[in-house]
């Protein structure tokens, strides 16, 4: 591969620093870092600096679900209820008036499994891209709040992750992190994935007026739905787990469920951005986009990506995708605020157009 194009648009960006990775099946394709991890001590970045991968979390959560749901410890059908009593009696949001916060209530048509959790089906929400929850200054978990729809109505994003890994620890009787790391970490290779900060992990920026602030480290807590520290080299050997469908942790029939449309006829839905400090509307493919148990998977023709690529995304701008067609994958790494910001969305946009023309 001829990386020059590549390294030149990522050394370009304006942005603190950036780290690209490209794999297929077996190898590394591309491998580049540019910029630096803070910009008040001008730290060089390096290709295996720690990064806060927020919700990129949440398909390794989800794959640890399917292992689970493969080796019989769990049902897609279970209700969450069985593992968390306290969702037995939530109610769902019937009408709601933001100006007046008030609202009312039905009872749920059925309750929450663990299907609608792994498809962002469920009702949850969050509060920074969601009205009615930023509003009502809830955090979208809280039991004491109503589903924002009935429980397979609606494709809503939600932390509903953090709920299957609240049931994984619950299953294994452990930490979610030992979990993550005898079910996950361990078996890949993923040494330097946990959720524990560390001196040389790349800070996020936000930009003022003209330049871009280093911000003090967010507290991580080890949760299914965000929280994990990684690096390039981590995630593509997860990555490369999922080029090769799965294995060697889960079975071909598995993964290919994962990666396969199950939401029916919704689609994934933009969603908004209450707190426009945190996010930009997200995501790419609203509208048009299925969701599997973990990913969303890609309908469109025409794209770079085949159509049935999977993929997904963290809160600091850090992005990866799966392509099963070309049997190809990319990851990049930013850490930034807010969410979606066009600089991210060019760089990310024009880092796998130059990936595709150089690999294939």
């Amino acid at each position: 591969m001829n990386s020059n194009d590549i390294d030149q648009f990522l050394a370009e960006r304006e942005l603190p620093g950036v780290v690209g990775l490209a794999i297929n099946q077996t190898d590394i394709l591309y491998e580049g870092a540019f910029g630096v991890a803070n910009t008040s001590s001008g730290l060089p970045l390096q290709i295996d600096a720690p990064h806060a991968i927020m919700s990129m979390t949440k398909p390794i959560t989800s794959f640890a679900t399917m292992m689970l749901v493969e080796s019989g410890e769990l049902s897609l059908n279970t209700p969450v209820y069985e593992y968390l009593p306290e969702y037995q009696s939530i109610s769902v949001l019937k009408n709601v008036d933001l100006t007046k916060r008030i609202y009312s209530t039905e009872p749920p048509s059925r309750p929450i499994t663990i299907s609608d959790l792994l498809t962002n089906t469920s009702g949850l929400g969050y509060n920074f891209s969601n009205d009615v929850l930023f509003t009502f200054e809830e955090p979208g978990d809280s039991v004491s709040f109503p589903l924002l729809h009935q429980p397979g109505q609606k494709w809503t994003y939600s932390l509903a992750t953090k709920l299957l890994g609240d049931i994984i620890a619950a299953i294994k009787g452990q930490s979610l992190e030992a979990a993550l790391k005898s079910l996950i970490l361990n078996p890949l290779g993923m040494d330097n994935t946990s959720y524990n900060i560390r001196g040389n992990q790349v800070f996020t920026h936000a930009k003022d007026e003209d330049n871009w602030q280093p911000l003090d480290h967010f507290p991580y807590s080890p949760r299914g739905d965000g929280g994990l520290i990684s690096t390039a080299h981590d995630y593509g050997r997860f990555l490369q787990c999922l080029l090769n469908d799965g294995q060697p942790l889960l079975t071909s029939k598995s993964f290919k469920a994962m990666i396969s449309n199950q939401i029916g006829e919704l689609f994934v839905v933009e969603q908004p951005a209450a707190n426009p400090q945190l996010t930009h509307p997200f995501p790419m493919g609203a509208g048009i986009d299925k969701f599997g148990y973990g990913f969303q998977i890609a309908m469109s023709e025409g794209l770079l990506r085949s159509p049935g690529s999977y993929s997904w995304c963290g809160l600091f701008n850090t992005f990866f995708w799966g392509d099963p067609g070309k049997k190809i994958g990319g990851i990049l790494l930013m850490q930034t605020l807010p969410f979606y910001s066009p600089v991210c969305l060019d760089t990310l946009e024009g880092f796998e157009k130059r990936l595709y023309q150089s690999a294939l």
